[in-house]
């Protein structure tokens, strides 16, 4: 009986945590009533209790799962790209941004913005748990592009020092800032122009 229960139980969490991030996504973290979470994952509020303490709890559990499913959906998507052409480190962080570019495409239908995008926006300044949680997510975002940068500087010796880390940031900025402006501006492009420009930028800084 408990190997029958267990894949259900789970499937009733993913469930909420698939209905509530995509409500916080369209709504709003305030805006999204718990009740609205529970009919559209056409759950129980016991159920909902089994799994999370509180509405809290669960936008927490969103987070980590936005966080984990983003990094399977970039890798999975560089893996089926082409190797990147000669031995210009530059075109590691370019492979990345690449994906990035294609996940965010393949979501462009969807209503919403980014979950985490939106939950920062509403929550940074009144929810000091979610802040602190939400910051790491960002630097996660930019601690893949990180050492992929180290590797450029290193092996092209720019002439210039380059503070990785803030650059990796600069990175993640351009990249919640054009899907933002995307939206805003009903503009797939609009992606696309930036982060072109992006890659300019990167050359230009590392002299390349």
């Amino acid at each position: 009986m408990r190997t029958l229960k267990q894949p259900r139980a789970r499937e009733t969490r993913e469930r909420i945590l698939r209905e509530a991030a995509r409500l916080f996504a369209l709504k709003g973290y305030h805006d999204t009533k718990l009740k609205e979470v529970l009919r559209a994952a056409e759950v129980t509020t016991g159920a909902f209790f089994h799994h999370f303490q509180n509405k809290d709890d669960m936008g927490f559990a969103v987070v980590d799962r936005h966080m984990e499913q983003r990094k399977r959906d970039l890798d999975a998507i560089e893996e089926r790209m082409p190797p990147p052409p000669g031995d210009d480190p530059l075109e590691q962080v370019f492979r990345r941004l690449d994906a990035v570019r294609e996940m965010v495409a393949s979501r462009q239908r969807k209503k919403g913005g980014c979950v985490i995008g939106n939950l920062s926006t509403a929550l940074a300044d009144t929810h000091p748990e979610f802040r602190k949680r939400l910051a790491k997510c960002f630097d996660e975002m930019a601690r893949e592009f990180t050492p992929l940068l180290d590797a450029a500087a290193e092996k092209l010796g720019t002439q210039r020092s380059a503070d990785t880390l803030e650059l990796s940031r600069h990175i993640v900025t351009i990249i919640e800032g054009a899907i933002m402006l995307s939206r805003t501006h009903r503009d797939p492009g609009l992606v696309d122009r930036q982060f072109r420009l992006l890659k300019e930028y990167l050359r230009a800084i590392f002299g390349n």
